[in-house]
């Protein structure tokens, strides 16, 4: 796998980065621009997710979204380890070191604006149940990337929290407003992803609990 190389491509996307901003800026035509960056179109309905963005550690910016998930940890859990087998943003996962509670992790990212595709070597630990904390390790793209899916307790032990946090850095001229837009867009996807898989499964089980009381 290629290592990450800051020189390679940076004026030519440095130029494409610029023009875009201008086309969003200028064009009549503010749609296309949001297709560009695969944004979706005003109006859509959307799983609920609530974004912000924030400075942490190292003065790094981490946009982070939330939802509230009407089903148990236990299947919430499982469900975010079956979406990142199912994300069409991502092309393959694959294991490549298991331990207890962490693991190292290849994937390829694919439909990424700007850049297109990006190898990612990728170190995530978990406490069950809880939280899994990743962080990249090598890229043929990424300059750094790193952020944690967090589980907390809802009003019941039928609804459940779900925090996706992260940062990322191309190591390109990109203006950061633009990257929190498209971050926040990729959060809100998989967020919204995991909500609608897990609740299908809650749903799924209830009925055959109901079914199986009568």
């Amino acid at each position: 796998m290629r290592k990450y190389n800051p020189g390679r491509n940076a004026v030519l996307l440095s130029t494409v980065c610029t023009t875009i901003v201008t086309t969003m800026l200028c064009s009549n035509q503010p749609c296309e621009a949001r297709k560009l960056f695969g944004l979706g179109s005003d109006g859509k309905k959307e799983a609920a997710v609530e974004v912000t963005s924030a400075k942490r550690k190292d003065n790094k910016t981490f946009v982070t979204g939330k939802t509230l998930i009407n089903a148990p940890a236990e299947i919430v859990w499982q469900t975010v380890h079956e979406e990142r087998q199912k994300d069409p943003d991502i092309e393959y996962s694959k294991v490549l070191e298991q331990h207890d509670n962490h693991c190292r992790l290849e994937q390829k990212f694919k439909l990424i604006p700007i850049i297109g595709t990006a190898v990612c070597q990728m170190h995530n630990s978990e406490v069950a149940l809880e939280r899994i904390d990743y962080k990249l390790i090598s890229s043929d793209r990424f300059k750094a990337m790193e952020g944690s899916w967090v589980l907390s307790p809802g009003a019941d032990k039928n609804f459940t929290y779900l925090e996706l946090s992260t940062h990322l850095d191309l190591g390109l001229p990109v203006p950061s407003a633009m990257m929190t837009s498209v971050t926040s867009t990729k959060l809100k996807k998989r967020l919204g992803n995991v909500k609608k898989m897990a609740e299908k499964t809650q749903r799924t089980l209830a009925a055959k609990q109901a079914a199986n009381l009568r």
